[in-house]
């Protein structure tokens, strides 16, 4: 029972983050499948039909509308995260501690040292097959 709730849930929730990417291409596929109807009916320019708009006004108009909310969404995003960030730094510990090198010798170049070398050698080694 429970691993069928989680699953129903992930599939969900999978689902709405979809739908969320998929606002514009659904809004194109809309268009093309009432191209006629719009043209007809919604159209600002359908009285005049030397313009050859085809209802692309409407298209724009419904894809800026799409942009400005998207737009607004995020800042209001921003926003909210900005004004959440004091409560996160004040939680924030910061300590300075002196490091302290074991085997800290003067006759290495500082690449070689043990806390340089570990560093290097994990980020520039060869491919591995």
């Amino acid at each position: 029972m429970n691993s069928t709730l989680r699953k129903l849930s992930v599939y969900l929730l999978t689902s709405l983050l979809m739908l969320r990417t998929l606002v514009v291409p659904v809004i194109l596929v809309d268009f093309e499948l009432r191209r006629d109807y719009i043209a007809h009916y919604l159209c600002e320019n359908r009285s005049h039909p030397e313009l050859h708009c085809d209802g692309k006004c409407y298209l724009a108009k419904k894809l800026k509308a799409t942009q400005e909310h998207q737009e607004r969404e995020a800042g209001s995003r921003l926003v909210q995260q900005l004004l959440e960030l004091p409560a996160s730094i004040a939680s924030l510990e910061i300590r300075f501690e002196p490091a302290v090198f074991a085997e800290l010798r003067s006759d290495l170049p500082p690449y070689q040292l043990p806390a340089y070398s570990s560093f290097l050698s994990a980020c520039f080694r060869p491919p591995q097959a």
